[in-house]
């Protein structure tokens, strides 16, 4: 993983109970714009074969069932998306055989095809994180991105069909 550039620290909250089959639990992240001073919320979903699924939506918009497509206009995605990156890196450093799962939400009114977020989230994964230590799959009818470790595809304990599935019956079916 590359150094990265500036980025929001975050604060770990608590750990809350998993809400499907398959996860072990959701690590709750915190931390505050500093141009705006609005507060960010990040889920890491803790998956089984070491699996970390990480969604971030504003504090404010927490009670809403479209939080994740909520956009703020502020024009600081960068400096947004490299925090949960950092939190992701925590997890990374915490767990040698980490991998990782992300869907680019819709906007209100988007398609979920390809979307804007998904675009721009491919393209800070493909900068920050090689190609050496994680096998990238995306499924872009879907916005959806999996950074698999490969020592963990080498050896046989993940298997990317399966993951694949299991994610789309979550999330997409």
């Amino acid at each position: 993983m590359k150094v990265l550039p500036p980025f929001y620290g975050s604060v770990f909250l608590q750990c809350k109970p998993p809400t499907c089959e398959g996860m072990l639990k959701i690590d709750l992240w915190r931390f505050k714009s500093l141009k705006t001073g609005k507060i960010y919320l990040v889920d890491v979903e803790v998956y089984e074969k070491n699996i970390y699924g990480v969604k971030f939506y504003l504090k404010s918009q927490a009670h809403k069932k479209d939080k994740y497509s909520y956009q703020t206009n502020d024009f600081e995605p960068r400096r947004i998306v490299l925090s949960c990156i950092y939190i992701m890196r925590y997890y990374y450093q915490l767990n040698n055989k980490s991998s990782f799962a992300f869907i680019g939400a819709n906007s209100i009114g988007e398609s979920s095809v390809c979307t804007k977020r998904f675009r721009f989230y491919r393209t800070i994964v493909n900068t920050y994180f090689g190609m050496e230590t994680f096998e990238h799959h995306t499924d872009e009818k879907v916005s959806a991105y999996l950074l698999i470790r490969r020592s963990e595809l080498e050896n046989g304990r993940i298997n990317i069909d399966d993951i694949e599935n299991f994610f789309r019956n979550i999330y997409i079916i």
